[in-house]
């Protein structure tokens, strides 16, 4: 799902549970890619995971919520798909939205 400046790539990772996985691991493990060909400056990409991370850190209590007695985890892959550095409005902005919307889709398919 793409949400400007942001592409979200998610997928579900089943835990058996025997081996405690559940109560070590957090439910969300994320990924945060700033290809060179979009940012040149190692400068410029770094500044954009800090941007991405930090807007994840302070939003994924939505996310955690969602998951929270599911017998699953997420992998989430943040990928830049803007060629100019953003504002951290417009980036925590675009990872709300996203966050939300993978959470609507969890609860979606848990629903009978």
């Amino acid at each position: 799902m793409a949400v400007f400046p942001l592409r979200v790539v998610f997928m579900k990772m089943e835990v058996d549970g025997s081996d405690g996985d559940l109560e070590r691991k957090p439910p969300v493990s994320i990924l945060v890619s700033v290809p060179k060909k979009r940012f040149r400056h190692a400068v410029d990409r770094n500044r954009m995971k800090r941007l991405v991370r930090e807007a994840y850190r302070l939003n994924k209590h939505i996310l955690w919520d969602a998951l929270e007695g599911k017998d699953y985890r997420l992998v989430l892959a943040f990928v830049c798909i803007t060629d100019s550095l953003p504002t951290y409005k417009m980036v925590e902005k675009s990872m709300r939205k996203a966050l939300v919307r993978i959470a609507e889709r969890i609860n979606a398919n848990s629903q009978p």
